[in-house]
């Protein structure tokens, strides 16, 4: 099941903008958009699309009209890669929503800040690292059951 902001943000099938530290982890090759969506994943050919479009950098993929994919060297990594990819896709829908109500344009990061902040913060021993508590109270307030 895909998160409701990363399916919203799909929709516009665009790349994120670099406007929070939180998106900085996908700066760069990072992550990209795979817009050849044609349902349900089904088959090898596909999932070899998804890689090619992902490349040797990615973290992550916007999956047009679907929603969000990423990846790390550990299923940690990749799940902390999702909450921030999935954190950056609210971010940004607010951030659009209020630049058009207000005319107020918005301000992308540098691309020095942004490379800076990317290699210091999106380190996989980092990523891993940074899911742990998230993990740990997933474990405490399901008692272990989703381990199951």
């Amino acid at each position: 099941m895909h998160s409701k902001y990363g399916k919203a943000y799909s929709a516009f099938g665009q790349r994120l903008d670099m406007i929070n530290q939180d998106s900085l982890n996908f700066y760069g090759d990072a992550h990209g958009v795979y817009q050849e969506f044609g349902g349900v994943v089904l088959n090898e050919e596909e999932g070899e699309k998804l890689a090619n479009c992902l490349g040797a950098k990615g973290k992550g993929l916007v999956l047009q009209n679907h929603g969000l994919l990423t990846v790390g060297q550990t299923v940690d990594e990749a799940a902390y890669l999702y909450t921030l990819m999935e954190r950056s896709c609210e971010v940004q829908l607010l951030a659009d929503a209020a630049a058009q109500g207000s005319g107020k344009p918005k301000i992308i990061i540098g691309a020095e800040a942004a490379q800076f902040t990317f290699e210091a913060t999106s380190d996989p021993d980092a990523l891993y690292c940074s899911f742990q508590p998230d993990f740990q109270m997933e474990l405490k307030l399901s008692a272990g059951d989703f381990l199951e």
